[in-house]
């Protein structure tokens, strides 16, 4: 079983850089919504990002709370932020896994790339720990 999961995440590894490249900051401007986490479907725990590229904010809904926060590039794809939320009881444990995962991939530093998954354009937000692959909304 075990070898199974791992083979399967090996997989979507290959998947995500055979179709990645990386986006300008501008680019980003607008809503989108987490597709999944680290090869795990997420889509019902409704967590968003809103890039501000001329402000250089990241705001949005982590599946439990409201987030916000200033949007730090280290280097020309490395970016990292300092969210700020009201933490509020989070019941359901999908949403409980997404807030934790994307509150360390964005704390710990991500780089961002255009991908493409399952037929779907989006980015994907990858740290040391994390892939997140979100989707544009509206678009």
């Amino acid at each position: 079983m075990i070898t199974k999961k791992l083979f399967f995440i090996a997989l979507l590894s290959t998947l995500f850089l055979s179709a990645s490249s990386s986006v300008s900051l501008k680019s980003l401007d607008g809503s989108w919504l987490l597709r999944t986490v680290d090869g795990y479907k997420v889509s019902k725990a409704r967590a968003i990002l809103d890039f501000n590229a001329k402000h250089k904010k990241i705001d949005g809904y982590d599946g439990c709370n409201r987030i916000e926060g200033k949007l730090n590039q280290h280097t020309n794809n490395m970016y990292s932020s300092k969210l700020t939320t009201y933490r509020y009881e989070c019941r359901n444990s999908t949403k409980r896994f997404v807030s934790a995962r994307l509150h360390k991939t964005i704390k710990e530093g991500f780089t961002i790339q255009k991908a493409k998954m399952q037929g779907e354009k989006g980015i994907l937000l990858q740290s040391a720990h994390h892939k997140l692959f979100f989707k544009k909304m509206g678009g």
